[in-house]
Order: structure tokens, then C-alpha cells, then sequence
């Protein structure tokens, strides 16, 4: 059973905002919904006002169910649930695919991202991302930046030993 979202695919906007959405994200929004039922559409939650982020942050219906929770439980008037609430609340869409796996982008969300025929989807485990192909080389370089100041430029560097190493240190065990 498909739970991650995993994998890039490059897909075609049309002018009315109009998007596919890869089958394999679809399969994961499916069993990622708990309220979602054969012959139904899964939600989705597609997040557009992070100024510092280029790409719409697209979450299942179990993931918004999560931020959710959190949120109500953050410090009523507090800053911090101000600011969850205007960027899970006020500033994203819910949404339904069609029968085709299609979804319509919001005008906001469009804007947000610079769409222009094409849209580059990025999995990220438990969302996926949404941006304009041009951005993908962008982020592509943060990443290797990242790695390579994680690994302080050892050509031998490995990401998955060190999560290990993280785990083991904190007393977690690794998931089988």
C-alpha cells in the first residue's frame, strides 16, 4: 500500500489551471484519507502563502488532519497559531480531483508558483510539491549544498549512515 509520495513527474497546465495529477501520488492520497471511500475523491489540501517556500506544499487529508490537530492545540491568540492559521487556513485550497485525476489549480496557487503550461511534481514522503520546472534545478543545488555542508565535503559522505547514527544516539529504533 502506497503511503509515500515518491518520485518527480513533468505534466502539462492547460490555460484554465487545469493539472493531472501523477497516478502514483493518487493512489498514495487514497490510502493517506481516512475519510476517503472506493468511488469517492481523496482530499487534498494544496498550501500557497509561505513567502520563503517556490512551490505549493500539497498534503493528503490525513496529513491536514495532523497540522490541524496541531494547530488547535497551539496557545489561542499566540503568534505562532496565528501564523499556522493563516498559512493552513486562510492561505490553502481543499480540493477534489475529477474522475480523470485532474485537479483545478486556484488562481492564487497559480500566481504563487508562476505557472506557464508545465508543472513539475516533486514527492516528499508524506506531500509532494508542486513548482514550476525552472525551480527544480534551483532546488536540486540547495539540496547538494546542503549534503555537502552536512557532510563537511567528505566525497564519502552518506546520508542514510548518519540518520542511523541520529537514531541510534537518540534511542530510536530505526523502522523495519
Amino acid at each position: 500500500m502506497d503511503r509515500r509520495f515518491l518520485g518527480e513527474s513533468l505534466n502539462k497546465v492547460d490555460g484554465k489551471g487545469r493539472v493531472s495529477i501523477p497516478a502514483k501520488f493518487r493512489r498514495v492520497l487514497q490510502n493517506c484519507d481516512k475519510d476517503y471511500a472506493p468511488g469517492g475523491a481523496p482530499r487534498l489540501y494544496i498550501a500557497y502563502g509561505d513567502p520563503k517556500k517556490n512551490y505549493l506544499e500539497c498534503l493528503s487529508g490525513d496529513a491536514f488532519d495532523q497540522i490541524d490537530q496541531m494547530i488547535q492545540q497551539l496557545t489561542p491568540g499566540s503568534p505562532l497559531k496565528k501564523a499556522m492559521g493563516y498559512l493552513y487556513y486562510t492561505k490553502c485550497d481543499a480540493t477534489v480531483l475529477d474522475d480523470t485525476g485532474r485537479l483545478v489549480l486556484s488562481q492564487a496557487a497559480r500566481e504563487k508558483i508562476d505557472v506557464d503550461g508545465e508543472a513539475l511534481f516533486q514527492g516528499h514522503g508524506d506531500q509532494f510539491h508542486i513548482l514550476k520546472p525552472s525551480e527544480a534545478s534551483a532546488a536540486d543545488e540547495d539540496y547538494e549544498a546542503m549534503l555537502a555542508e552536512m557532510g563537511q565535503d567528505d566525497a564519502y559522505f552518506d546520508p542514510l549512515a548518519a540518520a542511523y547514527r541520529e537514531l541510534e544516539a537518540r534511542k530510536v529504533e530505526p523502522v523495519e
